[in-house]
């Protein structure tokens, strides 16, 4: 994960860290979950969608799923549910990094 994007945009706000910090759980959370139930239900169609609206979120933290979400968006029929289970747990591990990092 790399937060010099955060650490410029926010110009050490630590408000607005907090906020994006949120915003970001609360976002990311909320797509997985539906991944998740679009999956199980075999529509490759929405879990397409959901992929692309992740993928700004992972861009800018440089996360290393983000590489699986572009995979998800463009060639949802080659995915499975651990790499959709790995996004999950590297969106937790990235909350929880950034917290540590901006001691919030």
């Amino acid at each position: 994960m790399d937060l010099s994007y955060l650490n410029s945009i926010s110009d050490g706000d630590k408000a607005f860290i907090e906020e994006f910090i949120l915003t970001f759980e609360s976002n990311s959370g909320k797509i997985l979950s539906e991944l998740k139930e679009t999956w199980n239900a075999g529509d490759l169609d929405q879990a397409r969608k959901l992929a692309h609206q992740l993928k700004p979120s992972l861009q800018m933290l440089s996360l290393k799923t983000l590489d699986t979400a572009i995979r998800i968006q463009n060639e949802p029929e080659t995915a499975n549910m651990d790499m959709i289970l790995e996004m999950e747990s590297e969106c937790t591990a990235a909350v929880s990094e950034m917290r540590a990092f901006f001691s919030l």
